[in-house]
């Protein structure tokens, strides 16, 4: 099996190789070494954007979560539709807004509009944040798979630098087309084995007894129901949850969580690199809402099922693994379990590889080229991008190998921090009454309030010897809701009283561009009640407190006295219905209200800068210059 399993990511590599060489060399200037031109096809963002929420959710832990919690775990699945939902409402206005201004990354879209050097640097600190710690878990979880899978033949750290080294290479070769293009073929290797996997899992183990038989989670854990719409416990660490922790509050803000993935700076900024008119609505609906959505629904509990039967001694400890799936696999064909491996291992390789990729490229861009080495010429760029990307690399590499548990601690906050950009998303997009203050305030309480409810905040003030009377999630809500409800609070109240003035003159050009941009789309007002109507209700029913209803809907009809047989858990039937109404409604958004439809090829140029030329594009704000003289002197 080690054998295979090293020919088979070495032939992975080669091609790798092999698209970065090409790339590199049908590249232009060397200007667009970080940007690809901003005319990457629309193919690779279709089917590249669905292997990064898939590798961003967590397939590795997703599956294992299943095995420990059952179709309660499994129902997060639907909230893939809130990031389809999410790439509704920022894609097409911020590749629009990219498109007019002429400005090339998203963290100096946002950064101009607003006319803020604090956005830019938060922005900036966000993108670290997913390069390093957050790239370094799943490199780190990449190791222990292949030591896993070799039986201790391969050592981890060995595994995880040669891993390393060669992402470092093709995405040096390549440049962002390069990796952007790779990461698109991988992703398209992970759906069809993921398919694959469940369809042999199926077969071979006669996992459709799951049906029936339901799932062998731990003990006290309901295996095919929700419990409860909300748990009154501390969080996790400081109290018990009765059932389980996936209450409908814990699943539809996990759900909400998956849209910082969409808002994450490295998705947005491959949004606005795209050329492509319909790429966007084929991706929110087919790709996204509905393959990666249906396939986890229906393979997560066949695979769970496996793994909870496959390490029961685990499983009732509450950590389980994949080795005995692994075993098992192999006992039946070696084929199958070297895809079960390959799968796992793609998900990984697509998160580090685009991240930090994404990371290096928006360092050289918006803070490198911008502040520290303004005259760079287009091979200075390339240059100065390719050793941002060895550094950024040397630190993904060094964490995961010798600080996995520090890469898990600090990358848990990322999606939740990325998820607080919400309301400066939607002023940029949507209102323009939305003010730099009420933004700023925003992310302050979002902030604090995702810190004090994830694993950083909890060992910081541990550290201060101060105990905090909750633990992670309280109330089984997760860290990203409890930041965005503070968040959203805090930037309406402010922008109650800054929505008007100078700033808001200068948010107007964004937003008249977009009129006339978008003249030809207008739908009336009943159809914009009707959409967003539609949305709240699908919300409820599939995420929110109504799908406690799924638990017993089609086992024991109200309108009946008696059962119902159905072969399966009623649970999970509800949660195939709402996929299929989930697909609907993200079509009905995405094309019908031509929310992700680009239909000008013609659009007015702006100035997307602050009034009064307060924020100068190549030029430090004083107290960078400062610093920058200080260290030059030295």
């Amino acid at each position: 099996m080690t054998t295979l399993l090293c020919a088979a990511v070495a032939l992975m590599f080669a091609f790798a190789i092999y698209v970065g060489v090409l790339s590199g060399r049908v590249t232009g200037a060397a200007g667009e070494f970080v940007n690809g031109g901003h005319a990457l096809p629309p193919w690779v963002f279709i089917f590249a954007g669905c292997g990064i929420l898939l590798g961003s959710l967590g397939l590795h832990d997703h599956f294992l979560l299943t095995a420990l919690y059952g179709l309660q775990y499994s129902h997060v699945a639907l909230g893939l539709t809130f990031a389809a939902l999410g790439g509704a409402l920022v894609y097409k206005r911020l590749w629009l807004a990219a498109r007019m201004s002429g400005l090339g990354s998203p963290i100096d879209i946002v950064g101009a509009y607003y006319g803020s050097v604090a956005l830019r640097i938060i922005l900036l600190g966000l993108t670290v944040i997913f390069a390093v710690p957050f790239a370094a878990l799943s490199l780190a979880l990449a190791g222990d798979l292949i030591v896993a899978a070799s039986g201790g033949v391969l050592a981890r750290d060995q595994a995880i630098f040669v891993l390393a080294v060669f992402l470092f290479l093709f995405s040096a070769l390549g440049g962002w087309r390069g990796v952007v293009y790779v990461v698109a073929a991988q992703s398209f290797l992970l759906l069809v084995l993921m398919l694959f996997v469940g369809a042999f899992t199926a077969s071979a183990f006669d996992s459709l007894a799951v049906l029936t038989s339901g799932i062998k989670v731990m003990n006290g854990v309901l295996p095919d129901q929700i419990p409860g719409v909300m748990q009154y416990s501390a969080g996790i660490g400081k109290g018990e949850s009765s059932g389980g922790i996936w209450t409908t509050l814990a699943i539809i803000s996990f759900g909400v969580s998956l849209v910082g993935v969409v808002l994450s700076p490295a998705m947005s900024f491959l949004s606005i690199t795209v050329r492509t008119r319909t790429g966007f609505a084929f991706h929110q609906v087919w790709m996204v809402a509905g393959l990666a959505t249906g396939g986890l629904l229906i393979v997560s509990p066949l695979i769970g099922a496996e793994v909870a039967v496959s390490d029961p001694a685990g499983l009732q400890a509450g950590v389980t693994s994949y080795g005995g799936l692994i075993g098992r696999f192999a006992s039946r064909d070696q084929f199958a379990a070297l895809c079960l491996l390959l799968m796992l291992l793609s998900s990984m390789q697509i998160v580090v590889a685009f991240l930090t990729a994404a990371g290096a490229n928006l360092l050289t861009i918006d803070f490198l080229h911008r502040y520290v080495l303004p005259d760079l010429t287009g091979e200075g760029r390339r240059l100065v991008a390719r050793v941002t990307l060895a550094l950024l690399y040397a630190a993904v590499a060094l964490m995961a190998a010798f600080a996995p548990l520090s890469a898990a601690i600090l990358g848990s906050v990322a999606l939740s921090f990325s998820v607080q950009f919400l309301p400066a998303y939607i002023g940029l997009c949507w209102a323009p009454w939305i003010s730099r203050n009420a933004v700023l305030t925003g992310l302050i309480f979002g902030g604090l309030l995702v810190i004090l409810t994830e694993p950083p905040g909890l060992i910081f003030f541990e550290g201060l010897f101060l105990d905090l009377p909750w633990g992670r999630w309280p109330f089984t809500i997760h860290s990203a809701l409890w930041g965005l409800g503070f968040n959203v609070a805090a930037c309406l109240i402010v922008s109650l009283f800054t929505h008007a003035g100078p700033e808001r003159l200068h948010r107007e050009i964004l937003h008249q561009g977009f009129r006339n941009a978008l003249r030809g789309e207008s739908r009336g007002s009943a159809l914009g009640t009707a959409k967003w109507s539609l949305t709240l209700i699908w919300s409820f029913l599939a995420l929110g407190p109504g799908a406690i209803l799924g638990n017993s809907f089609f086992s024991k009809p109200m309108f009946t006295e008696g059962e119902a047989t159905l072969g399966a858990p009623s649970l999970w039937v509800w949660q195939i219905v709402f996929w299929f109404l989930g697909v609907l409604l993200i079509w009905w958004l995405a094309y019908r209200a031509r929310m992700s439809i680009i239909e000008n090829a013609a659009w007015p140029r702006i100035e997307l800068e602050p009034p009064l030329g307060q924020l100068e594009r190549r030029r430090a704000p004083p107290w960078i210059a400062l610093l920058l003289a200080r260290v030059a002197e030295r």
